[in-house]
């Protein structure tokens, strides 16, 4: 390992050196900027490896909606909504910046608001 890679190492702990997908999110309120491994398939899986405090009642498969999040940057960046977050974005009347995190890619510079409600239990 490098000196560089030795400092970002220290800075991010194991995360930096597992990951090199380049791509960072941010989760407010927290003002939390986390770099996104090549296994997090979802911004679901970024929030449970670093432990935030983010519902997830169904374990990701988007039939309960309490992973619910608020898409503050990067929205127009994100792809339309699936076939699965459609449905309870409906069902819910979600405004076009209430999300599902467990069916929402984690997208370079996207912020996410983990609503207050939501942040009390984790599977």
């Amino acid at each position: 390992m490098g000196p560089l890679q030795q400092k970002s190492a220290l800075i991010w702990g194991k995360f930096a050196v597992k990951s090199k997908s380049g791509k960072y999110i941010t989760f407010l309120p927290d003002n939390r900027n986390v770099l996104v491994s090549q296994k997090d398939q979802s911004v679901l899986d970024v929030a449970v490896r670093e432990g935030l405090p983010l519902n997830h009642t169904c374990g990701g498969f988007g039939t309960c909606g309490t992973c619910r999040v608020f898409v503050r940057e990067g929205l127009g960046n994100l792809p339309e909504r699936n076939e699965i977050e459609m449905e309870m974005a409906e069902d819910r009347n979600f405004a076009e910046f209430e999300r599902l995190a467990c069916q929402l890619e984690p997208i370079d510079g996207l912020v996410c608001e983990i609503p207050a409600t939501e942040s009390h239990k984790k599977d």
